[in-house]
């Protein structure tokens, strides 16, 4: 369960951070533990962002999940100055739903434990 709670709370560091870093706008943030999983939902808004970023920033999160090598890339990611940690978000969880409305973002992520 600990270990659970500390892939959860990287997923909400690494979304967190990508966006205060390249956008700066304000965040809100949800973590709803269930009987299942965690649903995250993150609410970013005053996010001045092109077509073509928020198409590549959906291309890279919503990727097949992979347990396998969750552990093992976390460790080499390091800090967000790049795509890669996007790929590795959309890895940790088993559904992300990204949409966009003006400058708002809102993401809501699934992860069975």
């Amino acid at each position: 369960m600990k270990n659970e709670v500390k892939k959860i709370a990287k997923i909400v560091d690494e979304l967190l951070t990508y966006f205060l870093h390249h956008y700066n706008g304000n965040s809100h943030v949800s973590v709803i533990p269930g009987s299942k999983g965690y649903t995250i939902t993150m609410k970013f808004t005053g996010v001045s962002m092109t077509t073509t970023e928020f198409e590549k920033l959906k291309d890279r999160l919503v990727v097949r999940r992979q347990p396998e090598l969750e552990d093992y890339y976390w460790q080499l990611a390091g800090e967000v100055e790049g795509s890669n940690e996007m790929g590795l978000v959309g890895m940790m969880c088993d559904s992300i739903e990204i949409e966009r409305s003006g400058e708002t973002i809102q993401l809501t992520l699934l992860r069975n434990g």
